[in-house]
């Protein structure tokens, strides 16, 4: 426990996701009026739209932690849920006959994909959810607490209202039951009264399961919720499965992980079908965990869960195998000398037990001999899986900050109260990715118009029409009566969003806040003249305020090369080329690479000829 607690704080990730303030600001509705709305409410455009809320359950919960304990409650709860995740998985795998040093070990090697997606959002019930539910399933056919079992159902309930992944459940169920059923066939056990005292509590509890689910706001339609989004291919449908990677891993940022957790499964398998420990059960879990990751590059994240008690298995009846081929050979192994007993006569076997009986009494025994053979290879195998995991941890780390509560590089709290202390009459448009952070600051104040649920599809293209500054942008904000635009400068991928210039050269519109992390322009018209008399900024700090935002992606894990080139962009447009060049300098440290050269050495004499 003490190991897989240390193995926990590896995972804190302070809060990047924008989703946060969207369940925040959902949950507070929820406990407010005490009734789940199934129409929009926070989003201008869509008003009424029907947009039924299967995760109600979570941001209840959420927003009562967060009422409790702000943003490190919330970050205590995550923490909660991982802990919980590796004892559950943990707990399963021992009880199936794994070592436990090596379940400890193989779930650090796998914990680099969890930390990806440890965000306060509802899909870390379901990391939870997996785990109890294969613990439940794994005490049943393996343990000796079998009657848990009947707590299926009543997982199954809450699940279906925390997040519509909760097919998953009844996967698994159908896995320990073929399991089971090809175990019996395997040692010739189909006999109808085994099989009834075998699967009658699976079934039944998995049936009940079923019935139960419907009762959430989505009834029975949303258990196929995934099977449909997954289906759905082209236009905005494709768009918003790329923005909720939904998408198919490969081409992906996760497509890493993905191969290696493949190289990594693959060895463990050929392992322990060296030591006669490859079991039908752990094929079925990673077929489910490479299936779904294929799939939505989002699954990337859970592979552990499915992954972790295979390979620890695998690995403890290889390293089984390995005490057998570096076994003394003075001493005959113990299976041999079952062997040769069983042919003596039954006195001199009476004898030898009375003799071994008093020689365990009065401790005489002889102590295991050390290999060096067998401690070689297990601290080899060891030093794989923590390498393994110490690598995906450091990659994670490398993307995601490391820490408890809300980052201070994505989200500006200054704005917000800005707005909330000097609002601008009429309609705001916002950039997507902050859309649920100004959900939680602004509502009921201020609506937003568009946040990182991006259902509706015709909002979100003209959603991009805006940012990209594509031809008709202004007819779009005009169409909406928008009066103050809220957006950062620079998109996730590190570059500055086309709109940022397009603002800077529009005579209608007036910078009135920059901070470094946000921007907010106001429309210059009669009716704002007073306030923009009293706020408006210099458009020049747009270029500064490009360089900030890019310092701060680099937290967020986005490139430094990208930030760089565009911190050294910036302060040419400025002409300020000594720091044009100390930028790029710093990103050749980054990567030599001949643009980077050839863009450095053009900058530089530019400089000279001025």
């Amino acid at each position: 426990m003490f190991l897989l607690f240390m193995i926990s704080l590896g995972l804190l990730t302070k809060i990047f996701t924008s989703d946060f303030g969207t369940h925040i600001a959902l949950g507070r509705e929820i406990v407010q009026t005490r009734s789940v709305a199934d129409r929009e409410f926070l989003n201008y455009p869509s008003l009424g739209v029907q947009n039924v809320n299967t995760v109600w359950g979570f941001q209840a919960l959420l927003y009562l932690v967060f009422s409790a304990g702000g943003t490190y409650g919330v970050s205590f709860l995550c923490w909660a849920v991982v802990f919980g995740v590796f004892l559950l998985i943990h707990r399963s795998t021992t009880i199936r006959g794994a070592d436990p040093l090596i379940a400890v070990a193989a779930i650090f090697a796998f914990s680099g994909f969890l930390r990806i997606r440890i965000q306060p959002r509802p899909e870390i019930f379901t990391y939870l959810f997996i785990a109890l539910t294969i613990y439940l399933f794994t005490e049943h056919f393996y343990g000796e607490r079998k009657k848990r079992l009947y707590l299926f159902p009543a997982i199954m309930l809450v699940w279906a209202n925390m997040h519509s992944a909760y097919l998953i459940g009844f996967i698994l169920c159908g896995a320990f039951i073929a399991d089971a059923l090809a175990r019996s066939a395997w040692n010739r056990q189909l006999q109808w009264p085994l099989l009834k005292s075998l699967l009658a509590s699976p079934v039944l509890v998995g049936v009940a399961g079923l019935i139960v689910c419907g009762l959430n706001p989505a009834h029975y339609d949303a258990i196929l919720a995934p099977l449909h989004l997954l289906t759905k291919s082209g236009g905005t449908d494709q768009v918003h499965m790329m923005i909720s990677e939904l998408t198919p891993v490969k081409g992906t940022g996760f497509y890493s992980y993905y191969k290696a957790a493949a190289a990594f499964a693959a060895a463990t398998m050929l392992l322990g079908a060296v030591g006669k420990r490859l079991y039908l059960l752990d094929i079925f879990l990673f077929a489910i965990s490479f299936k779904g990751a294929w799939d939505s590059a989002r699954a990337v994240s859970m592979m552990g869960l499915f992954l972790s008690p295979g390979v620890s298995l695998q690995l403890t009846g290889f390293l089984a195998k390995t005490a057998e081929w570096f076994a003394p050979k003075g001493k005959p192994a113990e299976k041999s000398r079952e062997k040769t007993s069983g042919k003596e006569k039954a006195g001199k076997k009476e004898k030898g037990r009375e003799k071994r009986k008093e020689e365990e009494r009065a401790g005489k025994q002889d102590p295991p001999r050390f290999s060096w053979g067998r401690t070689a290879v297990t601290a080899a195998t060891v030093l794989a899986l923590v390498a393994f995991g110490g690598t995906t941890i450091v990659f994670s780390l490398g993307q995601l900050q490391y820490g408890v509560g809300l980052t201070e590089h994505k989200f500006s709290l200054g704005a917000a109260e800005f707005l909330r202390r000097n609002p601008v009459p009429g309609n705001m448009f916002n950039f997507f990715d902050i859309g649920g952070f100004l959900d939680w600051q602004l509502y009921p104040k201020a609506l937003t118009f568009i946040d990182g649920r991006t259902y509706n599809a015709a909002v979100f293209m003209e959603h991009q029409t805006v940012t990209a500054a594509f031809p008709g942008w202004e007819n779009i904000l005009e169409k909406y009566g928008v009066t103050h635009i809220v957006t950062k400068a620079v998109d996730s991928a590190g570059m500055t969003l086309p709109i940022i210039p397009a603002l800077f050269s529009h005579p209608n519109w007036s910078l009135v806040y920059a901070d470094g992390l946000f921007v907010v322009f106001v429309r210059n018209s009669p009716e704002n003249r007073e306030y923009l008399r009293k706020f408006t900024l210099p458009k020049n700090m747009l270029w500064h305020e490009v360089i900030w935002e890019s310092y701060h992606y680099m937290f967020l894990g986005v490139s430094p090369v990208i930030a760089y080139q565009n911190m050294a962009t910036m302060y040419e447009i400025m002409g300020n080329y000594p720091m044009a060049v100390q930028s790029l300098k710093s990103a050749l440290r980054e990567a030599d690479d001949p643009f980077l050269r050839a863009r450095l050495m053009q900058i530089e004499q530019g400089s000279r000829a001025r």
